[in-house]
Order: C-alpha cells, then structure tokens, then sequence
C-alpha cells in the first residue's frame, strides 16, 4: 500500500504524534524547544511515530537513519515543530518546509 501526503495528515497516529509534539514544544514568544520524529511503516505495515531526543531552541538532531530505515521499519517521512510564535518572529522555511509543524515526505 502507498500512502501519499494526505493520507498520512489524515492518519489518527500521525495527528496524535504531531499534536503531542507541538504541546511538548511548549510554543510561545520563548522558552520552547524544538520537537520531532519519523512516522514509519513496521514489519507489520502499520503507521508507528518514533519520536526523536527533545531539540533546543532553534534546531533538533535527526538521528541516523541509512537507506531511510529504522530497524526494519520504512521511514515513511519526517516531522519536526518550528515553535516560536511570537510577532517578532519571522517564520522562514528551512531547507524543506514552512510552518509551525512541518511533515516531509520520503
């Protein structure tokens, strides 16, 4: 089965782990810190997020991840929060994606 973006922004798991990530940020005009993880398909073909080490301020370690796999999983994209909301805050893409919460396919 392939998945496209939408169905994976429609998934019940990947809502839950992008909303969890973005509570878990603690947005705000400061004191916040970058989260993140990758949303996999496992063995079993079942959608699963792996959450990554909680970032600082500004940015996050994406962990290793060769031939876009984690153990035997698919690394199916990948997710990180853009967390500071304040006015004075410009919101610039990275090398990817805009956004407060942002998902990239792989």
């Amino acid at each position: 089965m392939v998945l496209d973006y939408e169905q994976l922004l429609k998934n019940e798991v990947v809502i839950a782990a992008m909303s969890a990530a973005w509570v878990d940020s603690q947005p705000g005009v400061s004191g916040g810190h970058e989260e993140g993880g990758f949303v996999l398909r496992n063995a079993d073909r079942q959608i699963e997020v792996l959450r990554w080490v909680t970032g600082v301020q500004n940015s996050i370690w994406v962990p290793p991840h060769p031939g876009c796999k984690i153990g035997e999983s698919d690394i199916l994209a990948s997710f990180h929060t853009h967390l500071n909301t304040g006015s004075n805050y410009l919101q610039e893409p990275s090398e990817t994606i805009n956004g407060r919460s942002a998902m990239i396919l792989i």
